[in-house]
């Protein structure tokens, strides 16, 4: 047995430990706000891509060429075939490179024109090989389609304010390339694919989206026609879905999602997720719903790009994404007494499964569980329990997401809300009391302590 000599030796360790113990639960609070979930957690579920028609696909690379931001981000993402890089040119092999060829073929490389350009066997192969154009063109006709492409009238066109300055850079690297083509065949985007990766699993074969852009040269009839050539996720709800759906099926977070009250409301998954981040112009004139607590709290900011890495490729954070629909649950968390979630110490998804579930209003589990996950005190379980919280919920009693009341009931005086149940006189079941006699006695809770639940007392006197 321990003697009080060494209690006393033990006791400073212990307060220490105790303390740093709660240190750590609120560290990793913050944290767990910042980086929400892992990158690959249990929501990335997938299954094996679809086989298809070797000749009716082209390669990421292909689509990377025009469609430049989306891949930069998609790179990064579990989306990626195996890592995938960014697809780059080959270093010239021409001594004596002036600056202006080196930094060319870094605008060659940021506007990943590898992407349809071949150069050295690496690269796309939908809009030819480079390795002789310095020698089969000259530096005029070269600049001539660069300015043609600035103007749009050549696809894929370059940036509209893009400098003359840049122009002639690119065109200076284009003119070092003076080497014999290499065969198309060598370069392994133009072999068949064992099986689809990369864009082309979510937006279907982009062959013929591919040649159609090339053609259209500039005419925007054309590249309308030619876009409707892929899938770009403009279909309805049910059918964006479904392309998720093909891959995210062996995850009990989207096995629901059919049956969902999302999907019954025509919400998709591309309306929450996107597989490669490009920040949209937001519309400010509606304005917006401000927090009254973002006057007193500062929640540190992470980039956009890491957030969205770490919290399933959301478009925004939670719960900023759920509130652009959900404004009327906004306006509950600005009561006084409310959940955490404004101030990012709770998400909605601690409590609610976006892609539905069996339990009402989608909840995570049954209603008392999900609330006795943090709740503890109040789980039990009782020899005797409070029959409303088995039957409805702790909802019967309280407003989960905000209330001008005390521990957010429902109504202001905790008597009146016991009466809600509780409506018997004297000779009925209900309050055993006189029919006026609640209006002197106080709360109920005054004698009815453990309201939650008793081992000891079937009336939850104590």
């Amino acid at each position: 047995m321990m003697s009080s000599q060494s209690r006393i030796k033990l006791s400073p360790l212990l307060v220490s430990l105790t303390l740093a113990s709660s240190f750590g639960t609120l560290a990793a609070h913050a944290f767990a706000q910042r980086m929400p979930e892992a990158s690959k957690g249990p929501s990335v579920a997938w299954q094996p891509a679809p086989q298809g028609k070797p000749g009716d696909y082209v390669g990421w690379e292909t689509c990377a060429g025009c469609h430049r931001a989306e891949a930069q981000s998609f790179v990064k993402t579990a989306h990626a075939h195996f890592g995938e890089k960014l697809p780059a040119s080959p270093l010239t092999s021409t001594p004596g490179t002036s600056a202006s060829a080196a930094a060319g073929k870094k605008i060659y490389d940021d506007m990943m024109c590898a992407g349809c350009h071949l150069i050295g066997g690496q690269g796309g192969t939908s809009g030819g090989a480079l390795d002789d154009v310095g020698g089969r063109r000259t530096r005029a006709q070269i600049l001539e389609r660069m300015r043609q492409r600035r103007a749009g009238s050549i696809m894929p066109p370059l940036p509209t304010d893009m400098p003359d300055a840049q122009i002639n850079q690119l065109v200076d690297y284009l003119m070092t390339l003076t080497g014999k083509p290499e065969a198309a065949a060598t370069h392994p985007s133009a072999l068949a694919p064992a099986a689809v990766s990369g864009c082309e699993v979510c937006h279907g074969p982009g062959k013929a989206h591919a040649e159609a852009e090339q053609e259209a040269g500039g005419d925007p009839a054309k590249q309308a026609a030619g876009a409707k050539l892929i899938f770009s996720f403009q279909a309805s709800s049910k059918q964006n879905s479904e392309r998720c759906l093909s891959c995210h099926v062996t995850s009990k977070h989207q096995e629901l999602f059919d049956e969902s009250q999302h999907m019954a409301a025509g919400v998709s998954c591309n309306q929450c997720h996107v597989s490669h981040l490009v920040k949209e112009v937001t519309d400010k004139s509606k304005g917006g719903l401000p927090y009254a607590q973002a006057a007193f709290f500062e929640v540190p900011q992470i980039p956009d790009t890491v957030r969205w890495l770490h919290n399933s490729m959301l478009k925004e954070s939670d719960p900023t994404l759920c509130f652009s629909c959900h404004g009327n649950i906004q306006a509950l968390f600005a009561l006084p007494v409310h959940h955490r979630v404004p101030e990012q110490l709770m998400k909605c998804t601690d409590c609610h499964n976006p892609h539905g579930s069996i339990n009402r209003g989608m909840m995570n589990a049954t209603h008392w569980e999900t609330c006795v996950k943090c709740h503890v005190e109040k789980r039990g379980p009782y020899v005797y329990e409070h029959p409303a919280v088995r039957v409805s919920g702790c909802v019967v009693c309280h407003n989960p997401h905000g209330s001008t009341n005390r521990m957010m009931l429902v109504r202001r005086e905790g008597r009146q809300l016991c009466l809600q149940c509780h409506t018997g006189f004297h000779t009925q079941d209900g309050v055993p009391h006189g029919r006026l006699g609640f209006q002197t006695s106080g709360e109920c809770t005054r004698c009815h302590v453990t309201i939650h639940g008793s081992n000891f007392d079937p009336d939850f006197l104590r």
